[in-house]
């Protein structure tokens, strides 16, 4: 079966959104199907380079062909020319390669069935996006969701149901570090204000007023502040390169103010890195005491608390780290993979 799964905007972030797209597409190629990826645009790399650095910066052991609207790169995310382009090009895009369903990251308007649109959030946006976006996701055959938190707000926000399906992982690229192997760092990923950086530096700095010796490494788009001794910036590493620094840490910290269903927080699990995260993500992912700590405030002080369990408690570190390794197998991309098929061929029966 032929398969596409489309981006709305750029495949060249490094974002969930994307890291969803790669692994999906690779649990669909390894149980022999034949995916391929669909993009408005790009930038940063070469057009011809797209599909070998996709696969490199994902941790792909398999190259998906990647076509794009826009033959050059883009900056800027102009609405109006991106709907116009996927409404005209991208539904003849679709029939031109004989696709047999597409999978939407974005909601898109296109002439073309069967097509399945996954909701990785609800944000905030005017009243005409929001009264559009009502409308398109009425004329897709199937809406997704990933996680049962994100379709309370999606039926209460867009008006319609969806069938939720967790993101896939790939979890044979995850090392965990043993106890003694692990460096005195607590790593924060992502940088975009929604996931208050600002709260991790300064619970770091607290910790360190207390005397631990623990550095915090940010990794995301710079937000003009150096590194120091308590601070470390890192921006656009390779997926084995993120994923060595986070086997090698002590803990996660994720202060977000909204999660749907946080990446990050299943890689760390999959690292057997304890993990320490907001309320603002989902319950059924980080159950408090059982596979990580759940702070519900945006309080500086109560996360460096939290933090200072897990460095000074080390029967609750290991208790945490094994429950979360358990807890994350059920995310396997293949099987996620095997769980979009079904809903696919449930499609083709309609």
């Amino acid at each position: 079966m032929r398969i596409v799964l489309i981006r709305r905007e750029y495949i060249t972030h490094l974002d969930g959104v994307n890291r969803f797209i790669a692994l999906l597409a690779e649990g669909l190629a390894k149980l022999g199907h034949d995916p391929l990826i669909m993009t408005w645009c790009y930038n940063g790399i070469a057009k011809d380079q797209l599909p070998d650095w996709f696969a490199k910066m994902h941790g792909l052991s398999t190259t998906i062909p990647i076509y794009t609207l826009q033959t050059g790169p883009c900056q800027g995310d102009p609405w109006l020319k991106i709907t116009w382009d996927w409404w005209w090009k991208g539904s003849r895009l679709l029939h031109k390669e004989r696709v047999d369903v597409a999978i939407v990251n974005g909601v898109v308007p296109l002439r073309f069935s069967p097509k399945i649109i996954v909701n990785h959030g609800v944000f905030t946006a005017g009243k005409l996006y929001h009264q559009v976006a009502k409308l398109l996701y009425r004329r897709y055959d199937a809406v997704v969701c990933v996680s049962n938190k994100l379709r309370s707000e999606v039926k209460s926000n867009l008006g319609v149901d969806c069938k939720v399906m967790p993101l896939p992982m790939k979890l044979d690229l995850y090392k965990p570090a043993s106890p003694g192997e692990r460096e005195n760092v607590v790593m924060h990923i992502g940088t975009r204000s929604i996931k208050n950086p600002q709260i991790s530096i300064e619970a770091i700095r607290i910790l360190r007023r207390h005397g631990y010796n623990v550095k915090l490494v940010m990794i995301g788009a710079p937000i003009g502040i150096s590194s120091n001794e308590a601070v470390e910036f890192r921006s656009g590493l390779r997926e084995s390169e993120k994923l060595e620094l986070l086997c090698k840490a002590k803990a996660l910290i994720l202060p977000s103010s909204y999660e749907a269903l946080p990446y990050v927080t299943l890689e760390a699990m999959a690292c057997g890195t304890p993990v320490v995260v907001s309320g603002a993500v989902p319950k059924e992912v980080v159950i408090d005491g059982f596979n990580g700590i759940r702070v519900n405030s945006y309080n500086p002080v109560d996360y460096a608390n939290a933090l200072e369990r897990l460095l000074e408690d080390e029967k609750l570190w290991l208790r945490l780290s094994q429950n979360e390794q358990e807890f994350v197998r059920q995310f396997n991309y293949v099987n996620i993979a095997s769980r979009y098929l079904e809903l696919i061929q449930d499609l083709c029966k309609i």
